[in-house]
């Protein structure tokens, strides 16, 4: 008798249009649209705008099966079918074309346990919790990562709940999954004053040293609140304790005007 053979999992990235609002107005603006979708996660940032949604189809061929995931997407905003591709070199399929209605600009599927296409740098191997940081900011400064758990089950019901959070950090950018997000920002001050503005109470200092040259410190609140400090240049690890909450996001050199 033939095995059945295990579902394929396949995570989507749909990427809509970014603006000139700044990264807290943008997740407000989207938020809604991100649960009608059945979203599992949104990333804002300077550059994009993401709306991360995964799959599971019974194992069939796996074109087809992106296929079967994209098609509502693809009608939802305006894309003709044949504008979707799966290109076999790679094992995954995207969007070759800007839909005709706003505001999708492109979406890309692929397996679940592969990189995103090309969008691999940008969100990581996996759909949560495994996602990675990428920005560039100088030798002397400092970039803040705030983990935040709030009592919410839908992406907007997650943003609406962090509005204090979003008034206290004004983050240049963040991920957000159903009750939880990762605020990035550059910190003003060392880790203990940074916590004590952002009211945390009393906290848990640690350093995670990697080698020599790279420090990360880290102060966790009674609530398991975390803020989490590493020096600009420092390479970053997604292996690393810590690390692995958020999504690649990307803070402009512009920030702060």
């Amino acid at each position: 008798m033939a095995r059945d053979k295990p579902p394929f999992a396949m995570k989507a990235m749909l990427r809509l249009e970014r603006g000139t609002a700044n990264a807290a107005a943008t997740l407000r603006r989207y938020a809604p649209l991100a649960d009608e979708l059945g979203a599992d996660g949104m990333d804002v940032d300077v550059e994009r705008a993401d709306v991360l949604l995964s799959g599971r189809l019974v194992a069939v061929n796996e074109e087809r099966a992106m296929h079967a995931m994209a098609r509502p997407l693809l009608h939802r905003f305006g894309w003709p079918e044949q504008d979707f591709v799966y290109s076999p070199n790679v094992r995954y399929a995207e969007t070759l074309e800007p839909p005709s209605g706003p505001p999708a600009t492109r979406l890309v599927i692929n397996r679940a346990n592969q990189e995103l296409g090309w969008e691999g740098a940008t969100h990581g191997t996996g759909r949560t919790p495994d996602r990675t940081l990428d920005i560039g900011p100088t030798e002397a400064e400092f970039v803040a990562r705030l983990f935040v758990t709030v009592p919410a089950t839908t992406i907007a019901g997650t943003v609406e709940a962090l509005e204090l959070w979003l008034a206290r950090v004004e983050p240049a950018a963040v991920g957000v999954d159903p009750g939880r997000a990762a605020l990035l920002f550059l910190a003003r001050a060392d880790l203990r004053t940074d916590a004590e503005r952002l009211g945390l109470g009393p906290v848990e200092t640690g350093r995670i040293e990697a080698d020599a040259d790279h420090v990360i410190e880290t102060a966790t609140a009674a609530d398991g609140t975390t803020l989490w400090l590493r020096r600009g240049t420092d390479p970053v690890s997604r292996h690393w304790p810590g690390i692995i909450e958020i999504r690649a996001l990307v803070i402009d050199d512009s920030y702060p005007d």
